[in-house]
């Protein structure tokens, strides 16, 4: 864990050693960072609803061997990469091999230790970009060591169910098919009031992928066993029709953010995909609710919506430095490749779950070959930078060439902004709108510069690093020249 991990909005409840707990309204599904051994006690006494030995399920979505320190949870990292999640190609039974292992090595460190202590390293506090993440080592005295497999049979021991461990490696911001199919054959035997709690380091985008699939699945048995009492007749459509709207469609605030196409998902392959498939329309109607359901407040309960948030990294990447924008490109091509095979998901599991899954997702995936070719194409085609329109730039650049543009430099100044504003008119006011036109002001001010004077501004820049490239500093060393 690390300062800042817990990001849930203060109006759910906490439950302390357990960031990010919240369960989705109208289902048994949970969702939470990884907690620690007293939380995880805590999640399943509540989660459980008093049946003797109940069955309940629990989603790890990591793919980190994990073990645990005087009951907190700890996972290896990369020496040469500190601040991102260890990426193995392991399977499961690996993972728990590699765990135990893991624990022995620690208790032998511990001993040798002579004081009974471990080093340990951890990020200072929270950055969503890896790259602002800073890395600090301490040393922890020990009183136990256990892999995960024994923390959960404590668990399942203490609490009184039955609890069945499901492990499911799922890279960070990333989704395979295979992993959706897991889920499924966990959930698609089970009566849709099974509790399941999903989770994985911080309880975000993984975590929240697996509540949106879980809740998908358990609609479907339920609207399937609803309807199955609709044909004989013991529920009126009427009814049925009220009672579906109410338990599943209902949404009881409308954000406006839906006025943004790209905050409805409006991507160029998402609309190829529902140009495409005849089901994907309603398909994505469907799961964009359940993702909303599992997204932020005021429409969720969660602390990422799957779709919003491609388009709210897009604008982190347009304020970014070139540096940091690398890992946020990544991570946008990461989440609409997710969005579009939630998407896929719930087409699938439209046609086939009230049949009762008779083919896996990751063979229809394969039978619709075209859609992977679709996603491979279309998943970073988006505007990857903005520069003021053409006619804009031969204006200012007419102002530039004005002999006297040091007297009109408030003119050009304001001409500046003016087409920034106009060039970021979609975004909504705030501090992401202010910095993104702010470095398109910069960008524009160094390409309508006269060689002359751009030589002498690159070379100040070139003599002194600490010198800030933004607008305000080319604006000062343009007036000196």
């Amino acid at each position: 864990m690390f300062d800042g991990i817990h990001v849930l909005d203060d109006i759910f409840e906490k439950i302390d050693g357990a960031p990010n707990f919240r369960q989705i309204s109208g289902f048994p599904v949970f969702g939470t960072g990884q907690p620690t051994v007293e939380a995880m006690v805590e999640i399943i006494n509540r989660a459980k609803t008093g049946k003797e030995k109940e069955k309940m399920i629990w989603f790890t979505m990591r793919q980190e061997p994990l073990v645990y320190v005087n009951g907190s949870p700890y996972a290896p990292r990369d020496p040469e990469n500190p601040h991102v999640n260890l990426e193995t190609k392991m399977d499961v039974d690996q993972i728990r091999i590699v765990g135990a292992h893991l624990a022995r090595v620690l208790k032998k460190r511990q001993v040798e230790s002579g004081n009974d202590t471990i080093a340990i390293h951890k990020d200072e506090e929270f950055a969503e970009n890896p790259m602002d993440r800073k890395d600090y080592e301490d040393t922890l005295p020990v009183k136990d060591i256990k892999d995960l497999e024994a923390v959960y049979d404590y668990c399942r021991e203490k609490c009184g169910v039955d609890l069945k461990l499901i492990r499911i490696p799922v890279q960070e911001d990333q989704l395979l098919t295979k992993s959706i199919d897991a889920i499924i054959d966990a959930l698609k035997n089970e009566p849709a009031s099974t509790p399941c709690v999903f989770n994985c380091q911080m309880g975000k985008g993984r975590t929240t992928f697996g509540m949106v699939a879980a809740c998908l699945i358990k609609e479907i048995s339920i609207t399937t066993d609803l309807r199955k009492m609709e044909e004989i007749k013991l529920i009126h459509p009427t009814t049925l029709k009220d009672l579906l709207y109410t338990k599943f469609e209902r949404m009881p605030i409308i954000s406006q953010e839906d006025d943004d196409p790209f905050a409805r998902g409006e991507f160029e392959v998402i609309k190829q995909l529902c140009a495409t498939l005849p089901l994907a329309p309603e398909a994505k109607r469907k799961i964009d609710i359940i993702i909303d359901k599992c997204g932020p407040p005021p429409r969720g309960a969660g602390i990422q919506n799957l779709r919003e948030c491609i388009i709210q990294t897009k604008w982190k990447y347009d304020i970014a430095q070139e540096d940091k924008q690398i890992a946020y490109r990544a991570m946008i091509i990461n989440f609409i490749e997710r969005y579009f095979y939630s998407i896929c998901f719930a087409i699938y599991a439209l046609e086939f779950g009230p049949l009762g899954y008779p083919k896996t997702f990751n063979a229809w995936v394969e039978e619709n070959e075209g859609l992977q070719t679709m996603i491979e194409d279309g998943k970073d085609k988006l505007e990857w930078s903005r520069t003021v329109d053409a006619a804009m730039l031969d204006k200012l650049k007419e102002m530039m060439s004005d002999p006297n543009y040091k007297e009109n430099l408030s003119s050009l100044i304001k001409t500046i902004y003016e087409f920034a504003f106009q060039t970021y008119a979609d975004l909504p006011r705030g501090p992401v709108k202010n910095k993104s036109m702010k470095k398109l002001c910069a960008s524009t001010l160094s390409e309508i510069l006269p060689i002359e004077i751009a030589d002498k501004v690159n070379k100040k820049l070139e003599e002194d690093p600490n010198i800030s490239h933004d607008f305000i500093s080319l604006i000062g060393m343009v007036s000196y020249f």
